[in-house]
């Protein structure tokens, strides 16, 4: 064997080496898959099997649930139980001119009836949440289709419910009704009540009363002084009045007119503090402090200057300018009273409204001063005319 064909010999026996050893790799790697492969496949039998039993459990949990939930499987005796249930929980919660009405029940896919309802009533709120509380802290297979709440005319609301309640036929009709309150609702009607009258369903929140009136309280010393109370609220809604602190000895307040009384026998001053409240949804009060202060009465008002019925001004005339022995007069007749005035200079004089002074008399006028005003009068003049003349514009 030449060189040549040692070297073709050794490498024609490599290569069948290599390709017996990738062969033998090759069938290690596609058993080593399958049986990874074939794993997988066990392992996801398993878990769908397990899921189904556990389903399994659960249905039967939860139809064991229903079963206790259930109303009776005799369609009569589960209407005319349910109904009668309903109408003691509307009893209960004093609903005014309360309907109650079965509607035609139907079978659901051989497994139960689908037993309907319709109950009708005018009520407040408060009694509205708790019929919702009583009919859902009851643990039967029912449910509230449809509800609608409306504001009524003659105050309150007018509330109509649909709602369905299911039978299973399967159902004894010896079973025992539930008795243990339902855990979807709290079992205090407060703790379920009290978060929806904080809201109001068909108006903005309501807003506590607003006190508008003086801080500071007068009354009279020894005599009982009333003080109405000036709150506003601005939806509207009637306040009722409390008095939180003060001397009660000496104050009271009216709960409905909120008028504030005070009678002290003696002057002091003391704090108060008095409360509003308001009837809305949720009610809100406001508190406000005041100071009273009880002193003398006031002085009596002056009596003004009885004016006169008539004004004798209006029926004086100058009637004549008469030469005396030293000097002029004027004649002035007041007609009213039939009396002639016979004035001289200097003369003061007093007719009706008008109160002057006489500061010359001449042949042809005299001349008058009413209140700094000079003005003349002829002979048939009439006073007040000839004093309206001289006002000023």
């Amino acid at each position: 064997m030449t060189q040549r064909e040692r070297y073709l010999a050794i490498l024609v026996g490599g290569l069948l080496v290599v390709g017996g050893v990738w062969w033998g790799f090759d069938k290690y790697r596609s058993a080593v898959k399958k049986r990874t492969n074939e794993i997988t496949r066990l392992e996801q039998e398993q878990q769908r099997l397990t899921e189904q039993t556990l389903q399994g459990e659960y249905a039967n949990r939860q139809m064991g649930e229903y079963m206790i939930r259930s109303l009776p499987g005799n369609l009569e005796l589960a209407q005319g139980k349910y109904q009668q249930w309903l109408i003691g929980i509307v009893q209960d919660n004093n609903l005014i001119y309360p309907s109650v009405d079965p509607t035609p029940a139907r079978p659901i896919g051989g497994m139960y009836h689908q037993l309907g309802f319709r109950v009708s009533g005018t009520t407040d709120i408060p009694n509205l949440i708790g019929l919702l509380h009583s009919f859902y802290a009851k643990d039967y297979l029912h449910r509230i289709r449809e509800l609608a709440v409306r504001p009524s005319r003659q105050g309150g609301f007018t509330v109509e419910m649909t709602i369905d309640a299911a039978a299973l036929m399967a159902v004894p009709n010896e079973l025992i009704e539930p008795v243990d309150a339902s855990w979807r609702v709290d079992g205090s009607l407060a703790a379920y009540r009290d978060p929806i009258l904080d809201r109001n369903f068909f108006a903005p929140p309501n807003e506590a009363p607003r006190y508008q009136g003086n801080d500071v309280i007068e009354a009279i010393v020894g005599r009982e002084t009333p003080s109405p109370l000036t709150f506003k609220d601005t939806e509207g809604n009637k306040l009722t009045y409390e008095l939180v602190e003060g001397p009660t000895e000496f104050v009271s307040l009216s709960g409905e007119t909120g008028t504030l009384k005070i009678n002290s026998p003696t002057k002091q001053e003391f704090p108060i503090t008095v409360r509003a409240t308001d009837n809305g949804y949720p009610a809100r009060t406001s508190e406000q402090k005041l100071l009273v202060k009880v002193v003398d009465p006031p002085p009596p008002p002056k009596s003004a200057p009885e004016k006169p019925k008539f004004d004798d001004s209006t029926q004086t005339v100058l009637t004549a300018l008469v030469q005396g022995r030293d000097e002029w007069m004027a004649w002035m007749h007041v007609r009213t009273r039939d009396q002639t005035l016979r004035l001289r200079v200097g003369d003061a004089f007093e007719i009706g409204t008008l109160k002057g002074e006489v500061v010359e008399v001449t042949p042809k006028f005299v001349m008058l001063e009413i209140d700094g005003r000079r003005f003349s009068l002829k002979p048939a003049g009439n006073l007040s005319e000839a004093a309206k003349v001289a006002e000023p514009e």
